[in-house]
């Protein structure tokens, strides 16, 4: 259909990106519409707490399959499943169905946006990079999803104000993004070409004990670990620091929240451009010393509104690093020699061992503030101290993983300074 390549490619990675947001957003509501979902699906606390348990329960477990089933099926089928199945399972939930059934769309979800999705995502975006730079490529997925937040999920805000009742509202976006997400999931099907699968020919089971063995997967898978539990921790607690140490609005912090739209595509651009001349694994480490930075100085700030502006400098620098962060730490695969033929398999590792926290850190920060529910700017002091030590955790598997790989790491770079070197050359070639 796209005949003019460089229109195909922007389509493409359009398609990534807007696929890469919205296929998220349904099932990630709690963070900006909570009191909307109980009262429209007259949901309890705990029932709420459960459903999104069945989600991360089925996410979890299906990572690694979903790398697997990357390495023998193309991006194109499997995006494009997810992208319109996770649709019309939104449709469905528009319908606000009760709660039973909203256990079923929810397992479905975690399927849908995860076995079939993330590792067909990042496997196409590292394809796109062998054009354009990993680096960029990465950063520029993570940059073009919350680029994408900043300003459909802003307007989706606003339009969600305008409704005479909570669930109507809800309603409304719920089934927008279901519509908007088939909408992706057709042009995905039509800007893409199959591609015949590296592994196709080779037992998967080899594939996965291939990866299994292999040292750097392991590191690698740890590096996110430590970098996803301290940017998904404060991102998902900093509405509830804001309001109950900071003693700011709950509209305000609503707004605080969205932060992370307006300058985590800062730090994902512009590191994914740096990465790209100074490598990945340095510009990552820059990033999670910079998130250890930062998580230590919102928690040790004295509690009060006027802390209030100093908070905001400090959570907009925390975002930028977090750009960085989520951008790159994918991109460590370059680094580490992972041919294309294992990608899709390694990134299913890679995501079961690193989005755990998911699983155990949430009831670890709830009985902190259940314990000390009387001064809640002791609980964030011992939470923020918590997660800046899986930053550093992450900065130091980042030494290691450098140590193991320095030799890979020094060619790359000599690569990378030769290509500088011709670029210079060229011009007076041309004179």
């Amino acid at each position: 259909m796209f005949k003019n390549e460089k229109l195909r490619a922007i389509i493409q990675f359009l398609c990534l990106c807007a696929g890469g947001w919205s296929i998220y957003q349904v099932t990630y509501m709690r963070y900006s519409y909570y009191d909307a979902f109980i009262e429209a699906f007259s949901m309890t606390n705990e029932q709420f707490g459960v459903l999104f348990s069945v989600y991360g329960t089925l996410t979890i477990a299906t990572y690694f399959i979903g790398g697997v089933v990357a390495d023998k099926i193309s991006p194109r089928k499997l995006l494009t499943f997810s992208f319109i199945s996770t649709g019309l399972l939104n449709l469905w939930f528009g319908t606000l169905p009760g709660y039973s059934m909203a256990l079923v769309i929810y397992a479905l979800l975690g399927i849908t946006s995860t076995l079939t999705f993330w590792a067909a995502l990042i496997k196409a975006t590292r394809q796109v990079g062998k054009v354009i730079g990993e680096g960029k490529a990465l950063g520029g997925l993570e940059a073009g999803r919350q680029l994408f937040n900043m300003v459909v999920g802003t307007a989706l805000v606003f339009w969600f104000g305008r409704f005479a009742s909570m669930t109507l509202g809800l309603q409304a976006i719920i089934n927008f993004y279901g519509i908007f997400l088939i909408a992706v999931g057709i042009l995905t099907f039509l800007s893409f070409e199959d591609e015949k699968a590296d592994a196709s020919q080779e037992n998967p089971f080899k594939v996965a004990k291939e990866c299994l063995k292999n040292k750097n997967i392991w590191v690698m898978s740890l590096i996110i670990l430590g970098a996803y539990a301290v940017t998904s921790s404060v991102t998902g607690y900093i509405s509830n620091y804001s309001t109950s140490v900071l003693g700011i609005s709950v509209a305000a912090a609503a707004f605080i929240g969205m932060f992370q739209a307006y300058f985590s595509p800062l730090g994902a651009l512009g590191g994914g451009v740096v990465a790209d001349k100074i490598g990945i694994s340095k510009m990552l480490l820059i990033g999670a010393l910079g998130l250890v930075a930062t998580v230590l100085l919102i928690g040790y700030l004295p509690a009060g509104t006027g802390m209030v502006v100093l908070f905001l400098a400090v959570f907009a620098v925390f975002n930028i690093f977090m750009g960085v962060a989520r951008g790159l730490y994918y991109g460590t695969m370059k680094e580490a020699g992972i041919p294309m033929r294992l990608s899709g398999t390694a990134i299913g590792v890679m995501a079961t061992i690193g989005y755990t926290p998911d699983i155990f850190l949430s009831p670890i920060i709830g009985r902190i503030l259940d314990s000390n529910a009387g001064a809640p700017d002791v609980a964030y002091k011992i939470i923020f101290t918590i997660l800046a030590g899986f930053g550093l955790f992450c900065a130091v598997m980042l030494l290691v993983f450098r140590r193991m790989n320095k030799e890979n790491i020094a060619k790359l770079d000599q690569e990378r300074k030769e290509l500088k070197a011709a670029k210079k050359i060229q011009p007076t070639e041309a004179a």
